[in-house]
């Protein structure tokens, strides 16, 4: 049978833990074939109504074609068993396609995920979302992690995007860029929300140059934020900012809770019970009282570091991940509204984990920690309309200045 979708062997830049990486399969506990709605491109989707094999023409009647707003990219979908919301596909926590047929016969979507690649000028680069919980664990609790190399990895041609030029930056301004805010990141002499907050100042100013035509301003911005970063005068703005937990854990809370009622696994409902009980809601109810609320989040967010004193690069690997996968600043339409999506992201992962630690004397394991970004990637980062109407929330109400950004950082 004549190969559906080949792959090339393709020099990749890539995290050792993406490296490290293998699917877990039937052993997963949170599984990508269940809960998602599964796209099938084109190629794909053709070739299912050419198959006569007897083991899956039943199955395969749940392909369905997609008639509205289509792509070659999800060109059809798979209808999940309405019941357990599982795929179809799968027999035995197995894929029966990739059983009967072989892995070349996979969609995109199910052979790809967790992993993305880019082609960014001259380089390759590959990257993992951490809603899958293997990728998680490997991304946020190996000391290495975020060490990077290159590495060979069979990738199907067709699923490579391509960083383009845009903004008026050429694609090698580009990658400058996006590797002086993970340098930024990475710098050892400040705190994680410090470095968060330096990398908004640099993407607020890159994001007024490109607005004025400053492109070649772009290196004079890079040295002087690295001029800022080495004098005493960040420090000390960062030194006469205080923490404002109310405001942390009441924008941050009602965000968790506009999800919290979606149906969920069995996996992520003890993430979502976990953050109910370490708020103090009411177990039938789930209310809790503003006063409440913000007392334990003061409690979990100073409970936090102990909690991940094993794991001290934790919170700075989640969010090297997130600017890796998604050549950041340059997901959104300007370097600054990327900016704005990825301390919202931040504020939140923090919040959830911070809600387990309110009780100082049961601090929560780090797998539960890992687990917890894991639930939180799978139920909010891959919903796209959650991000853009959160993102419009805060512009409009005039939250997305850097000045009172940097009250939703501090902690």
């Amino acid at each position: 049978m004549a190969t559906l979708h080949p792959t090339r062997r393709i020099q990749v830049l890539t995290p050792k833990f993406a490296e490290r990486f293998q699917c877990i399969g039937s052993q997963c506990e949170d599984t990508c074939c269940t809960g998602w709605r599964v796209d099938i491109d084109k190629k794909t989707f053709k070739s299912y109504r050419q198959t006569n094999n007897p083991i899956l023409s039943e199955r395969l009647k749940a392909v369905k074609r997609v008639r509205s707003g289509t792509t070659d990219a999800n060109y059809g979908r798979i209808e999940l068993l309405p019941e357990t919301a599982a795929c179809p596909m799968i027999e035995d926590q197995l894929c029966s396609i990739q059983k009967e047929l072989g892995e070349d016969k996979l969609s995109n979507t199910c052979f790809t995920y967790p992993r993305t690649a880019v082609e960014a000028g001259g380089f390759y680069q590959q990257a993992l979302t951490l809603s899958c919980p293997e990728a998680a664990r490997l991304a946020l609790l190996a000391p290495d992690a975020f060490e990077f190399t290159q590495t060979e990895k069979h990738i199907r041609p067709s699923t490579i995007e391509k960083l383009q030029p845009r903004l008026g930056l050429s694609i090698e301004q580009i990658n400058e860029i996006r590797f002086f805010c993970i340098q930024v990141i990475r710098t050892e002499s400040f705190e994680l929300w410090q470095k968060i907050a330096l990398v908004g100042l640099f993407c607020e100013t890159v994001t007024q140059a490109l607005n004025t035509n400053g492109q070649h301003r772009i290196t004079e911005i890079m040295a002087t934020t690295q001029e800022l970063m080495a004098s005493r005068q960040m420090s000390e703005l960062f030194e006469s900012l205080q923490p404002n937990y109310e405001i942390q854990a009441i924008t941050f809370a009602m965000l968790w809770d506009s999800k919290t009622r979606a149906r969920t696994s069995s996996h992520q409902d003890t993430v979502n019970k976990a953050v109910a009980a370490g708020l103090g809601a009411d177990a039938e109810t789930g209310e809790v009282s503003a006063d409440q609320l913000i007392q334990k989040y003061t409690d979990g967010i100073q409970n936090l570091p102990k909690a991940l004193k094993d794991a001290p690069m934790f919170l700075e690997n989640y969010i090297v991940n997130e600017m890796w996968r998604e050549t950041f600043p340059f997901g959104s339409e300007t370097p600054f509204d990327h900016y704005l999506r990825l301390v919202i992201r931040f504020g939140l992962v923090r919040f959830m984990l911070a809600a387990q630690c309110s009780q100082g004397e049961a601090l929560p394991d780090l797998n539960l920690l890992a687990q917890t970004v894991q639930t939180f990637c799978r139920r909010y980062q891959h919903d796209a309309q959650f991000a853009l109407k959160v993102n419009g929330c805060f512009e409009n109400s005039g939250w997305s200045e850097l000045q009172k950004i940097y009250r939703f950082l501090k902690a």
